[in-house]
């Protein structure tokens, strides 16, 4: 299984035969920006990586045309009996708990949404630690600061959102405990939620204009616009994102991370070990599920990468908290 040339997922299915009858059956439910979407893409990756070696297994992509699909993509995977049904993303949240319900025998996914539905035993809930991510992008910011002011420019102040703020503020002050730290949601009244680049632009401005000398941007196009300020201004900047997320621009040092493959691989792994269990699964730096994307940029020196592995593992072994 893999993605093809254009970004669509394509599916490679071992046929059944009288010597390979389909084993685990595993149903990936897509939303409807598919092959375009990052989370979608990444997740069906991991469905592959926990399937690449398990003999007779099948996995398919199913995608959505539009919102009213989800519900019954979902319920046609229950129905054909598959051992496990995912939701690719939080768009699904909604439709993935009434088919859940509905169908009490068969196991569901989703994969991280927003707000964390109530409690089902037949539902597992993939939730990653954005705020361990988030506390190394602010560590790594207080020591690459020189004025000693960094800021933060995040989304409407959802649980995601605080979760990076936190993070990443409790991160600074651990490297550096004066460094004084901005940091805003965006208002209700700027735009799309995630999808207002230019008012993430003019608070990245803002707070270069009170000092600040690395900016983190987290929070869809939103916090794109605030890195794309900061690349204009020629100070460094922290990105926000999945490892398939498109982020460019001239400032990035680095982004914090939630690698949605390795949660999904590990979802589908205990399901094919027959240790699947229901419930909110917290997937963070232990599990290798975030972090921060490679530390190549030479600005970054090998110091401050040592340093940051020592928080990392402070953070695991659970000797150091993010404050979220």
């Amino acid at each position: 299984m893999q993605a093809g040339a254009t970004g669509r997922p394509v599916v490679n299915p071992t046929p059944p035969t009288a010597s390979c009858p389909i084993g685990l059956r595993v149903g990936f439910v897509a939303d409807v920006a598919g092959g375009q979407s990052a989370v979608d893409v990444e997740g069906w990756r991991g469905v592959g990586n926990a399937l690449q070696n398990v003999p007779c297994a099948h996995a398919e992509w199913i995608a959505s045309r539009r919102p009213s699909d989800y519900r019954r993509n979902l319920q046609a995977a229950a129905d054909r009996r598959d051992d496990l049904v995912i939701a690719g993303s939080f768009l699904l949240s909604d439709a993935v708990v009434d088919a859940a319900s509905a169908n009490p025998a068969t196991h569901f996914v989703l994969v991280d949404p927003i707000v964390v539905p109530a409690a089902l035993p037949n539902l597992e809930v993939l939730a990653f630690r954005q705020d361990q991510a988030a506390f190394l992008a602010g560590a790594l910011a207080a020591m690459m600061t020189r004025t000693g002011v960094v800021a933060g420019v995040y989304g409407p102040g959802g649980a995601d959102d605080r979760a990076n703020r936190l993070g990443f503020e409790h991160g600074a002050h651990y490297v550096q405990p004066g460094v004084n730290v901005l940091g805003a949601y965006q208002p209700a009244s700027e735009g799309a939620p995630y999808a207002d680049p230019t008012w993430g632009a003019a608070q990245a401005t803002s707070f270069l204009d009170q000092r600040a000398d690395v900016i983190f941007g987290a929070g869809g196009s939103t916090g794109g616009g605030a890195l794309q300020a900061t690349s204009r201004a020629g100070r460094p900047c922290i990105g926000a994102g999945t490892s398939d997320d498109r982020v460019s621009a001239a400032c990035l040092l680095t982004k914090s991370v939630k690698f949605i493959d390795r949660g999904v691989e590990l979802a589908v792994g205990t399901a094919t070990a027959g240790r699947w269990s229901g419930g909110v699964h917290d997937l963070g730096l232990a599990e290798h599920a975030v972090g921060l994307s490679p530390l190549t940029d030479p600005r970054i020196t090998p110091e401050m990468r040592q340093r940051l592995q020592t928080i990392s593992d402070q953070l695991v072994a659970g000797s150091l908290t993010t404050g979220f």
